[in-house]
């Protein structure tokens, strides 16, 4: 069992894991109504401090939990985070969480952060799936998981999200496909 989580670099980004020192990042990302616009009503207690304290450490020992973002072009600006998560109550299932600050949007960094961690959930970790789950009008968030090899389940009637709240839209990736496409990705480049 691990009681830490590794440290990952990428071509602009630095990816660490959470730590007590981040959550007031956290926590103004969360009350930015652009930000939270598909996610939950601005104020909702989950998302603030506490909220996130109480649920960004729990499931390190299993090698999940959640990476700040923050660039690595000697600013070390915040950028967001991304995690590999519990989805819902089965043990086995893992999902991957993206939230990005605004003036980051648009730039190809949720593609280059989620791109290195599930790297790490396929490859180190050997999960054999990982599920998105997102607001079916998040268009943004629909197209980076498109992007990203994840394909369109169903709405999930179980998890609402979103303010009103409406059953959110999962997508799903197996470690069969993701290893299949990384596969095919390092022949193109190798050509």
């Amino acid at each position: 069992m691990t009681t830490t989580l590794p440290e990952f670099q990428t071509a602009r980004l630095a990816l660490r894991p959470r730590t007590i020192a981040d959550l007031d990042l956290i926590a103004a990302l969360n009350a930015d109504p652009e930000v939270m616009r598909h996610i939950a009503p601005i104020g909702d207690p989950a998302m603030g401090r506490e909220g996130i304290a109480a649920r960004s450490f729990s499931h390190v020992a299993r090698g999940l939990g959640y990476w700040s973002l923050f660039t690595q072009d000697g600013a070390e600006d915040f950028v967001g985070y991304v995690g590999l998560i519990p989805d819902g109550e089965l043990p086995d299932r893992v999902q991957v969480s993206y939230r990005f600050a605004t003036r980051y949007w648009g730039k190809g960094l949720g593609f280059e952060a989620v791109s290195r961690l599930l790297h790490h959930g396929f490859e180190a970790l050997a999960l054999p799936e990982v599920a998105v789950v997102t607001h079916p009008q998040n268009v943004a968030s629909l197209r980076l998981a498109e992007k990203l090899g994840f394909e369109r389940e169903a709405t999930r009637p179980d998890a609402l999200i979103g303010d009103p709240p409406v059953p959110a839209l999962g997508l799903r990736q197996s470690r069969v496909c993701w290893l299949a496409r990384a596969q095919a990705a390092s022949g193109l480049n190798a050509r």
